[in-house]
């Protein structure tokens, strides 16, 4: 006996021809989010990524809580002449330390490299970028549409000393000579590629982290143009008013 029309009876899951039905637990029309990231400069473009030396930022601070001490033992205790030219003197060296310290850093983002040094920033289209390597700093290489050579942009905020990187050469190679035979218990469960970063310098692995991501953005057809280099004021002011100001208390103040 066949149920009445209107009762008993069951849609099929699936029509043909039909939408799919949404996940169990997803109301629907509502899209599920994609898991892998979009490129930068697409869509949903990726945060901009800093690349800095820790070493800067720590020897930043350690003169900010100097200066500020000394600042404040002038304030309780200098009532002379002295007092003034020391008051001033930490002031510059506090602008010099922000320019060469706090300031210098590497920013990637999804249009290009902006290089800022002490009192000049460059700005460079990932199109533009050839390569990111690492000398006694690292190196942007980057093409301009007339000049007959690829410009070098260096950077103050990514260094490694020449020891530094000799150092990583002689252990790269010592483990090598000694592989599979002898491994550190420390770095048994990493692969050899982990262990071989392990012993780079800090700013060698940004530098290929960063030619890295100009690969992939001009396997991605990113736009190129010619570096842009502007000057950078607040350093500048930053170093000039103080060292005017020693001047004027050393030469016009008895």
């Amino acid at each position: 006996m066949q149920p009445e029309q209107g009762q008993g009876t069951h849609a099929p899951d699936s029509p043909p021809g039909g939408p799919t039905p949404p996940p169990s637990g997803e109301p629907e029309g509502i899209q599920r989010p994609a898991l892998r990231s979009q490129p930068s400069g697409q869509a949903g473009q990726q945060d901009s990524r800093v690349f800095r030396l820790p070493g800067a930022l720590v020897a930043w601070w350690a003169w900010v809580v100097v200066a500020v001490a000394g600042l404040a033992d002038l304030a309780v205790s200098g009532r002379d002449h002295i007092s003034v030219e020391i008051a001033v003197i930490l002031v510059l060296i506090t602008g010099v330390a922000y320019a060469c310290a706090l300031r210098p850093v590497v920013i990637a983002d999804g249009d290009g490299i902006t290089v800022r040094n002490p009192l000049r920033d460059h700005r460079i289209p990932w199109g533009s970028v050839t390569g990111v390597d690492m000398k006694e700093s690292v190196q942007v290489h980057c093409a301009e549409p007339v000049a007959p050579r690829e410009k070098v942009i260096y950077s103050w905020a990514l260094y490694a000393p020449r020891r530094s990187r000799i150092r990583a050469e002689v252990l790269e190679q010592r483990s090598q000579a000694r592989r599979p035979q002898q491994r550190y218990a420390t770095n048994d469960r990493l692969p050899p590629e982990a262990q071989r970063l392990t012993r780079q310098p800090t700013a060698q692995i940004m530098a290929a982290q960063l030619d890295e991501m100009a690969r992939n953005a001009r396997d991605r057809g990113a736009s190129a143009g010619p570096p842009i280099a502007t000057c950078a004021w607040q350093p500048a002011l930053a170093i000039l008013i103080p060292a005017i100001a020693l001047v004027v208390a050393i030469k016009l103040i008895p």
